[in-house]
């Protein structure tokens, strides 16, 4: 009688064992098909996103197009919109490397009056005008988005004009209502006299530059793919010189670096659209750079 008896209770526990076995591969295979159709719906939301975040690229570019003057603007970043679109929405948003003035200003005026001080450093250096035959560069101490002296617009104040920068020099000027006001800043990386594209340059960190576009150094346009901040510094990375029929030249650190001028051969205005697609919990976001 023993021995049945314990035959019957090693049936038993080998029943038991296969039972649990099956019950956790059951329990596996209903987590692997779980995890399967959650990558899969995680996969086809995070394409929607971009679909829906290049949607975005696509409206503001025809808004950009349509815009008379985007440097006139009050706001920076401007055109601030959020649209649902699909099976999600897109928030977009430009930024622009330069601002107007607002008022005439003389040779010996210490304050600018402008349409926006926003991006730009609280201290820092400008160039006004496009060019050093009429345009200057001018350092100031401060910025107000409410002067009384502009009429309680913003402004740049403690400005000391026709101020070298890096050894290039420039001289006071009178400036008319419409000139443009450009951020400055200077060149880390000294570059050699030649148009090969480089991985790299570094320029002094400025909050006003864009993380993709074109830059004018003495008079040489050389294009950034990329951006990034490191050590103070603007890592510029996907360089590429002698852009609009510019020709190189050697450019020593310290000489001013300002976002693209007008050279009468190529678009003398660009703008960064920044487009963020979101589907559920699926997030991407899209950048561009027009001219025009």
């Amino acid at each position: 009688m023993d021995r049945p008896s314990r035959r019957g209770g090693f049936m038993l526990i080998a029943a038991i064992v296969l039972l649990v076995v099956a019950a956790a591969l059951a329990v596996t295979i209903a987590m692997i098909a779980g995890t399967s159709a959650g990558s899969a719906a995680d996969n086809l939301q995070s394409g929607q996103a971009l679909f829906v975040a290049e949607s975005g690229l696509e409206l503001e570019t025809r808004g950009l197009a349509q815009n008379l003057d985007w440097y006139r603007s009050s706001a920076d970043p401007f055109d601030l919109t959020t649209k649902n679109v699909g099976a999600g929405s897109f928030t977009i948003s430009a930024n622009v490397p330069a601002t107007k003035l607002r008022r005439n200003i003389t040779n010996a005026a210490n304050v600018v009056c402008v349409y926006t001080v926003a991006r730009f450093p609280t201290t820092g250096s400008l160039q006004l005008d496009d060019d050093l035959i009429s345009g200057e560069y001018a350092k100031y101490t401060g910025t107000t988005a409410s002067l009384p002296a502009c009429g309680n617009l913003p402004a740049f104040t403690g400005v000391t004009r026709g101020q070298p920068i890096g050894g290039v020099p420039s001289t006071a000027n009178a400036h008319t209502r419409g000139d443009r006001a450009y951020p400055v800043t200077t060149l880390v990386t000294a570059l050699a006299s030649n148009c090969n594209p480089l991985a790299s340059i570094q320029i002094v960190a400025h909050s006003k530059f864009l993380d993709a576009a074109t830059l004018d150094i003495e008079g040489e346009e050389i294009s950034y793919a990329g951006a990034s901040t490191s050590g103070g510094n603007l890592v510029l990375t996907g360089v590429q010189r002698c852009q609009n029929t510019t020709t190189a030249a050697p450019h020593l650190a310290g000489v001013p670096v300002t976002p693209m001028l007008v050279d009468g051969t190529s678009p003398d205005v660009e703008a960064e659209i920044i487009s963020t697609g979101t589907v559920d919990n699926a997030v991407r976001a899209e950048r561009k750079t027009v001219q025009r």
